[in-house]
């Protein structure tokens, strides 16, 4: 009996002995992004949409910001196709040249609001906004747009006249030193930017909205490929079963409502960087207007 009994407590002991070497638990891998702006509504939308779609897919991975981290759009598919890419995940308005470079999600993250564009002005000058103007009055106009932002080509492929800057802020800027007479923004952006640069003491241009086709995606590095099918699919999921519109309207229909879109005057765009592979067609990715607010 003694035998067996120290038998026992020998195989026990090697089996205690055998956990506590076994290597700890593996973290979750992890999709980074860049570090979120105060002003970057869109961006927190996006995260919080991404987290649901990890959650959704049965993947392990978790989002995880870079600090401090924060590059122009102009070096994102540069940085995204090195192998030792700071960045997993971006989320940026989609164009050829950006599809061909790195992955992207077909699914559009702002239901094609990036392509609906306000005009900010300086609330001084508001009197001279009061006419909604056509396409070739605004083309007298000086616009502002990012010097490596797709908007820059589309805007300039229809006739219109826009200086560049390298970002957002610097493009307020000029707007509020009188450099530019305006600057379009998305009507999911501008209502964020407003509150945060409320020292420049800029206004919506009233009566009028610019529109063309586009879409904003979430893109991988082209390391990450095998993301993409359960990524995609997750994010289909979320819009059958309406999470991504519950999540899109909680983020954004007070915003959409106070710019009346549906009695603005649309000025249709076209977009020559549109990639073929867009899902147009596919009417429950987009908001009209006339529609009732996301």
């Amino acid at each position: 009996m003694s035998l067996s009994l120290n038998r026992r407590q020998s195989l026990a002991a090697t089996a205690a002995l055998c956990g506590s070497l076994r290597s700890p638990a593996q973290p979750a891998p992890v999709l980074r992004h860049m570090e979120l702006l105060p002003q970057d509504d869109f961006g927190r939308y996006v995260v919080e949409l991404m987290g649901l779609a990890l959650q959704r897919s049965g993947l392990p991975h978790r989002l995880e910001p870079v600090p401090s981290f924060q590059i122009s759009q102009g070096r994102v598919e540069l940085e995204m196709s090195q192998a030792r890419s700071r960045l997993d995940l971006v989320w940026s308005m989609t164009s050829r040249a950006r599809e061909q470079a790195i992955l992207p999600l077909r699914v559009p993250l702002d239901r094609g609001l990036l392509g609906w564009r306000v005009a900010l002005v300086r609330r001084a000058d508001l009197a001279q906004w009061q006419k909604a103007p056509l396409l070739t009055e605004l083309a007298q106009r000086r616009g502002g747009q990012g010097l490596h932002w797709p908007d820059l080509e589309i805007l300039r492929a229809n006739g219109l006249s826009v200086d560049t800057a390298i970002d957002a802020p610097h493009l307020l800027e000029m707007l509020s030193k009188r450099r530019i007479d305006y600057f379009p923004r998305s009507v999911l952006e501008v209502q964020g930017e407003l509150k945060t640069y409320a020292q420049l003491d800029l206004a919506v241009a009233p009566g009028f909205v610019l529109r063309y086709p586009t879409a904003s995606y979430a893109f991988l590095r082209p390391q990450l490929s095998e993301l993409l099918p359960p990524l995609s699919q997750a994010l289909e999921a979320l819009i059958k079963d309406g999470s991504l519109d519950r999540l899109f309207r909680r983020h954004f229909q007070p915003r959409l409502a106070a710019l009346e879109l549906g009695r603005r005057r649309v000025i249709e765009l076209k977009n020559p960087l549109l990639p073929p592979q867009t899902p147009l067609q596919r009417s429950e990715f987009w908001w009209q207007a006339g529609s009732p607010p996301p």
